[in-house]
């Protein structure tokens, strides 16, 4: 399923540039014995002595991947020397490799899974290394992926050159950036046509593209990784997606905005709302959402949740603190904000406190020296490994907060301490899993849940948020930047604090932060003493919270459509430029800018006291979204004008947007509230469009074409909410819908100075207009 993606996105990319000759590209002149294993897209040549091996495609001759050292650890450092085939066939070979001063041997087999996929596997044959590292000559290559934060030592934003034995595990103190970004997988891709993947929870450390070689290790006996061929992005992203399995599908409402507080039993917050209680301050909030009309589906609740006490941990004892001044009626509370048409949220980590420390089905498996485990941290993880205290955790967020008709968690931490270094990605998947099956046990298909220490796979049970953010431009440059790496390894329903999390924020980066929330899947707002929109704001940032969350909500037709779309296709709904223009050296690195979808192009305003910014458009024709009538031939570099309540954004010609009020929530505001759907359309000249729109149970295509007299012509099934098509056209002489001509006025309506057509649809609906 391509979503819109255009035959330009699916063109093989352009190989970098290279600084004098490229030794893997070149014929072998040394003689050396080599023994080759080919599939129809790709040919790998192994040379035996001394061992290496290359991949080669086929079609062109062209190297990809030159791979130059293989190295295990068995108390000592022991290289490959060379390679003896003990077994091949039509798809595999095998070889057994003696090492550098030993006679332990080793063995690789390669086989091909897939014409464009070649798995890699490694072992000593006695089973005793600690760690295996390969390595590979580099060619310039850009290399994106692996980590959620920004590491690049030439300064880069998106590209990983540079890195250098960067650990792949979470980091609540990145390199570059603030916050505590975590998401992470062993996966890269590279501008040289392929992809690597290593599917592995193992403590692994990557060099990209240092003193010409990249290489990984894994602290494993055994390693396997695939070679991903493209020859693009967009091919190289799906057949990841096969082997890792696509990111999770929410339900509908989690793609509301979601508002919370870090504290609702922070005394100064209370005073400030006029709050005798924590649990009236989130009648509070809500009250206050629905004057403002602010659409909400979620409230949750940041620590502390719990009885007990417990300062940062917050939670442990598996309920809501029930005095006067917390908690003193959750089942009411949550009762309340579900008549609202809102969900409640709960904070939780794997940090034992309170009766986590004293609970029996425990304190076995406690990551502490009582246990065995010198884990510096006064609040150890559980070791979820254990099938008995993985069960007992999932019983218990059940009992405690799933069975009063809590929808989900905030699942924080777990990068900082709680468990040994070398189980952190292990335990990450775990504890993500865990909370999942916690709440789709009780509400299959309708919880959800989201966390910040995510490892490969988790993506099949959260969605991320980048974590603590500074609140400051600074801190909404970081997130950006976040956001947009996280989805290049698919972690697609992602997002981050709005507004920031360390600090509080003026008006200006709150309302830039709005901006940009409202252009990813998932957005959360964070409110707070000192930092609550409707009472320590002005009303400008008021009306541009009501827009922005409200705009946010009307593109959860998109939204949703691409989210779905990234569980098939490895694309997330957040695209970097450079995977989505790969022939384009302009967007290689290029950070503050990204593809929403396949039709809109977001420039948020990240820089202090702007009121404008430059745009690099891409290839193309593009039109401000904003005003929806001016033109831009790419590529090109423009000055788009952004006070405080506009964020520029672009959208292609040819696109199609739906849009529409598809879920109800908070909204009170509405009488007689119905969902509708409204269907953007761009037509342009000798551009045929289409958009896969997911209904929630398939997907429909909408197709846009010109047929042979000219006319306009919008296609499309059942998509099971109504609405109305706007097609922004210049002038027409007749409109037809399902083979009937319609009147002025009636049939449909044309605005012309808005140069927009809106005519309404029921059902499957054929529209051509003249």
């Amino acid at each position: 399923m391509l979503t819109g993606l255009t035959a330009a996105a699916l063109a093989p990319m352009a190989l970098p540039e290279k600084a004098g000759a490229d030794p893997g590209s070149q014929p072998r002149t040394t003689g050396h014995e080599h023994s080759t294993l080919e599939s129809s897209a790709l040919r790998v040549e192994v040379t035996a002595s001394p061992y290496s091996y290359r991949v080669i495609e086929k079609s062109t001759g062209h190297v990809l991947v030159s791979q130059s050292e293989t190295r295990f650890t068995a108390g000592s450092q022991l290289i490959a020397a060379e390679a003896t085939v003990t077994s091949r066939r039509s798809k595999a070979l095998e070889a057994r490799l003696s090492l550098v001063g030993t006679s332990d041997t080793a063995r690789v087999r390669f086989t091909f899974t897939s014409p464009e996929v070649l798995q890699v596997s490694l072992a000593l044959d006695n089973g005793a290394a600690s760690a295996i590292r390969e390595q590979f000559v580099d060619r310039g290559e850009h290399y994106y992926g692996l980590w959620e934060y920004s590491y690049n030592g030439t300064g880069g934003a998106l590209d990983n050159r540079g890195a250098e034995a960067v650990a792949l595990r979470g980091s609540s103190n990145p390199p570059v950036g603030s916050g505590d970004p975590s998401a992470r997988a062993p996966f890269y891709l590279t501008s040289g046509r392929y992809a690597v993947y290593a599917p592995s929870e193992a403590s692994a450390r990557y060099t990209t593209g240092v003193g010409g070689v990249t290489n990984f290790e894994f602290d494993s006996p055994t390693l396997t990784y695939h070679v991903i061929y493209g020859p693009t992005y967009a091919q190289m992203l799906q057949r990841f997606n096969t082997l890792a399995g696509g990111a999770l599908m929410p339900p509908l409402w989690a793609f509301e905005p979601i508002f919370w507080r870090d504290d609702h039993t922070n005394a100064t917050g209370q005073a400030q709302q006029g709050a005798a209680s924590a649990q009236e301050l989130v009648r509070i909030d809500a009250d206050n959402l629905q004057r403002y009309q602010i659409p909400s589906a979620a409230m949750w609740i940041d620590r502390p949740v719990g009885s007990g006490g417990g300062g940062l941990v917050g939670w442990g004892n598996f309920d809501f603190d029930l005095r006067a001044t917390s908690f003193p009626d959750p089942e009411a509370m949550i009762a309340d904000l579900a008549r609202r048409g809102m969900h409640l949220l709960v904070w939780i980590a794997n940090r034992a406190n309170n009766s986590m420390l004293t609970d029996p089905a425990f304190t076995p498996y406690l990551f502490d020296a009582a246990n065995g485990w010198p884990i510096d941290t006064a609040n150890p993880g559980v070791d979820l490994r254990q099938r008995e205290a993985y069960d007992h955790f999932r019983q218990r967020l059940q009992e405690g907060y799933v069975n009063l008709g809590v929808r989900g968690y905030k699942i924080d931490r777990g990068e900082q301490g709680e468990y040994p270094a070398a189980l952190e990605n292990e335990l990450g998947v775990l504890m993500t899993r865990m909370a999942r099956e916690s709440v789709e046990e009780v509400f299959p298909g309708d919880g959800f849940v989201f966390g910040r220490n995510a490892h490969d796979t988790s993506r099949r049970y959260v969605a991320v948020w980048n974590g603590d953010s500074d609140a400051n431009a600074s801190g909404l440059a970081d997130s950006v930047k976040q956001v947009i790496r996280a989805g290049v390894m698919n972690f697609s329903m992602a997002g981050s604090d709005t507004g920031g999390y360390s600090g509080t924020p003026n008006k200006e980066t709150f309302a830039r932060w709005l901006e940009f929330s409202t252009y990813v899947p998932m957005m959360e707002v964070l409110l707070g003493p000192n930092r609550t929109i409707w009472t320590n704001y002005d009303q400008q940032l008021i009306d541009i919270a009501r827009t922005q969350t409200q705009a946010h909500h009307d593109l959860i037709p998109y939204a949703r459509s691409y989210q779905y779309a990234s569980t098939k296709t490895g694309m997330a709904a957040v695209r970097a430029m450079p995977i989505m223009f790969e022939n384009d050296p302009a967007v290689a690195d290029m950070w503050d800018e990204y593809l929403y979808g396949n039709e809109l192009l977001v420039a948020p305003v990240i820089m202090a006291g702007a009121t404008s910014r430059q745009v690099y458009l891409p290839a193309g024709t593009w039109i401000d979204y904003n005003d929806k009538t001016t033109t831009f031939t790419g590529p090109a570099t423009i000055t788009a004008v952004a006070p405080l309540d506009t964020i520029p954004v672009y959208v292609r010609a040819g696109a199609i947007v739906p849009r529409g009020d598809i879920v109800r929530s908070n909204n009170n505001w509405t009488p007689d509230w119905a969902p509708t759907l409204s269907l953007e359309v761009f037509p342009a000249r000798g551009v045929d469009g289409f958009f896969d729109y997911y209904t929630g149970g398939e997907v429909r295509r909408i197709t846009c074409s010109t047929t042979h007299t000219g006319a306009i012509r919008l296609r499309f099934g059942n998509l099971g909410t109504g609405g109305a098509v706007q097609v922004h056209v210049d002038h027409f002489s007749r409109v037809t819908r399902n083979g009937v001509r319609l009147a002025a006025g009636h049939g449909f309506q044309f605005d012309p100075d808005a140069r927009r057509l809106t005519v309404p649809f029921s059902g499957a609906t054929d529209i051509q207009i003249k």
